[in-house]
């Protein structure tokens, strides 16, 4: 990020001002306009930061997937190391999905989930004054089975991390949408939508899942993508060491941008940061469980599930992810069904890079929805794999605004009450 880049106003459209009067107003709208991409970042990520924290769960109960890597960002933290060696006794099939999804590890026990998301809480538990303590578990889902002990480390790190994470993947999205043009406002409402309307807030905020972190390698690419052509792959390489799937989001931008540039650079330079991200994770599952499958810690499950042939199977599941009641994004983050519409405009004045990661995260979404159940589980409010879709799509729904919805008072209305019904669904779910 540059500090001193401002918004071309040559792309602003007439709409974005509409209803903006003189005096107090125009002159703050002309003062947000001048400031850099820093104090535009920290505009908005500090004081979602702020709400994030304040309603992020510091506590049990906690959710097991996000436990399981509290237990390995607090390991790695105080002891440099991803075994789980005080917590071998969850690993039994009794436990496994009870306490957390610990499974075996040579001798000993280690997360199912990559490293990515260790890496980023460790310093924190490094530091933290706060000791682990021998905590007695029991399941309400699993009365039959007895209550286990084991240590539980602080949640601080977690909250605070998960907070972090996402706050910074919104305010590079802020930016992103900046450069694309419209107007500095326009861009400040967008990324606000994008932190408070969907399950960014509710979910990856709350607790320590890999969505967060996967968010911001994913925002951090794309802020990277205008200008540069190898630093967005090395950002990509860390969302796949955090999230293996993304990989999908990286190859279909790099693709998409040699395909239209005729030029290798763009997937060579995406490649070589991606492969680097990739080479770590196959080196950790080498060293953590003596395997290079890229499946090392997560079993066969998804990989039968991703290649069964039951084809109605798969539709339904792509239904349900989108208008599921409990589970559709669409359902409970509405604006995108105004944005929908729009985005055979957005695609015409949309740069390679946004073609390319809005594809990427189509896809990244039909394999999720492939391997996966749509629900993604239970024990958390709405959605959330659609999260790292959702950011890879954010530049070509943001233009989507642009080009389609802020031109036409009949969608702008909608819009407006939808991004407004999914900031207070959202906000309810992150509180109660």
């Amino acid at each position: 990020m540059t500090g001193g880049f401002h918004a071309d106003e040559s792309n602003v459209n007439p709409a974005t001002n509409a209803g903006v009067g003189p005096g107090r107003m125009q002159g703050w709208l002309s003062q947000l306009d001048k400031i850099g991409d820093s104090r535009f970042f920290l505009l908005i990520a500090v004081p979602l930061l702020v709400l994030y924290l304040a309603t992020a769960t510091w506590s049990l109960p906690y959710h097991i997937d996000a436990f399981t890597n509290v237990l390995s960002s607090w390991k790695l933290g105080t002891d440099g190391t991803f075994v789980l060696d005080d917590h071998v006794q969850l690993t039994g099939t009794e436990y496994y999905g009870f306490v957390a999804l610990v499974v075996p590890a040579g001798e000993s026990a280690a997360s199912q989930y990559p490293p990515g998301t260790a890496v980023l809480a460790a310093p924190l538990y490094a530091i933290w004054p706060q000791e682990a303590q021998i905590a007695r578990f029991s399941s309400k889902v699993r009365p039959d089975v007895a209550p286990v002990e084991a240590l539980r480390p602080p949640i601080g790190p977690a909250a605070i991390t998960a907070s972090l994470t996402v706050a910074t993947a919104i305010g590079l999205l802020g930016v992103t949408f900046r450069r694309l043009g419209g107007g500095s406002l326009m861009a400040l409402i967008a990324a606000y939508v994008a932190g408070l309307g969907t399950s960014a807030w509710s979910v990856a905020a709350d607790q320590l899942w890999q969505h967060g972190p996967g968010m911001m390698w994913i925002a951090l690419a794309l802020v990277l993508s205008e200008r540069h052509t190898i630093a967005p792959g090395f950002a990509f390489g860390a969302a796949v060491l955090t999230r293996p799937p993304t990989a999908v989001i990286a190859a279909a931008t790099g693709l998409y941008c040699t395909w239209k540039e005729r030029s290798l650079r763009p997937i060579l330079g995406v490649g070589v940061g991606a492969l680097v991200g990739l080479a770590l994770f196959l080196t950790y599952n080498n060293h953590v469980f003596d395997s290079l499958s890229i499946s090392a810690g997560y079993g066969t499950n998804i990989a039968e599930q991703a290649l069964s042939g039951d084809v109605i199977a798969y539709a339904k599941n792509i239904f349900l992810g989108a208008f599921s009641a409990t589970r559709g994004f669409l359902m409970w983050s509405p604006f995108l069904l105004v944005l929908i519409p729009g985005l055979r405009a957005a695609w015409r004045p949309a740069p390679s890079w946004v073609r390319g990661s809005a594809l990427g995260g189509l896809v990244y979404l039909l394999v999720q929805y492939k391997a996966n159940r749509f629900s993604g589980g239970g024990g958390f409010f709405t959605y959330r794999y659609p999260l790292e879709a959702l950011t890879a799509a954010a530049p070509l729904l943001y233009l989507s605004f642009r080009e389609w919805v802020a031109p036409r008072e009949l969608a702008t209305r909608p819009l407006g009450a939808m991004s407004s019904l999914s900031g207070v669904a959202h906000g309810l779910g992150a509180i109660l």
